[in-house]
């Protein structure tokens, strides 16, 4: 999830980049939905053998505008902070951004959900700041988003049932037939562990930073393990899923 995902996973200008950073839930009930995220972008490719490229990859993080959008607020709260060392003053300036991003897209007429979900997820962040006053609390949301995903990981991978073989099948339009594909059953519980290692990866290096008050060090963690990480697992993962057969396609043979 910059700390963390959000939309998921989600990424083009209309879908916050990371399940992880602040913005939006993730919920894959349908291949329509699926596909704006950026997770489901990149299993999409993958199932389709679409080459990699480099275009690719920035359209599956949410493009030039979802990569600012999700970088910028954070940046600003940490450059603000670390020069007047207020973290109740340092929240202007991420907040004015969002409001400013969600005011352009509404002009620009896209939906009312798509239009609030960045300004909600900056909106998290300054509300917390400003309760505590506490300049670590601006990173607070993004370790709920992170711990949630873990979490639900590991369920979905101790029941044998992983989290990505229901975006797979969503998108095969066949929720489950992925599970009688061995080969998609493997590759989504392999492509799982590697998401949960990120979310886990980011627990691990940034709760320390946060319980020593270290704002500086944990904002750049923040940045450098939200979308630069995110885009090198969503390659991994659309690497993962290159050319794999459709449950229809199996069961034929």
């Amino acid at each position: 999830m910059t700390d963390e995902e959000r939309e998921a996973t989600s990424p083009s200008p209309e879908v916050s980049p990371d399940p992880s950073l602040a913005s939006a839930s993730q919920a894959a009930p349908s291949a329509s939905l699926v596909q704006r995220g950026g997770l489901a972008k990149g299993i999409s490719a993958g199932l389709s053998g679409e080459e990699v490229s480099g275009q690719g990859i920035l359209d599956a993080i949410g493009g030039a505008r979802g990569i600012t959008e999700a970088l910028l607020p954070g940046l600003l709260y940490l450059v603000m902070f670390i020069i007047t060392q207020d973290a109740r003053l340092s929240v202007i300036a991420p907040a004015a951004i969002a409001v400013a991003a969600f005011v352009w897209r509404l002009a620009q007429r896209q939906t009312l959900v798509t239009s609030l979900s960045g300004l909600l997820g900056v909106g998290i962040c300054v509300a917390t700041t400003l309760m505590s006053g506490k300049g670590e609390d601006f990173f607070l949301p993004g370790f709920w988003i992170n711990t949630a995903w873990s979490v639900a990981l590991v369920i979905s991978l101790v029941v044998g049932w992983p989290i990505l073989g229901f975006i797979v099948g969503a998108l095969q339009g066949d929720i489950t037939g992925w599970r009688r594909v061995p080969k998609i059953r493997r590759t989504a519980t392999v492509a799982s562990l590697l998401w949960l290692t990120m979310f886990l990866l980011r627990l691990a290096v940034q709760l320390p930073l946060y319980f020593a008050e270290n704002v500086a060090a944990l904002g750049v963690a923040r940045l450098v393990m939200g979308t630069p990480l995110f885009a090198l697992v969503i390659l991994a993962t659309w690497l993962m899923f290159r050319n794999m057969p459709s449950p229809e396609r199996t069961s034929e043979k």
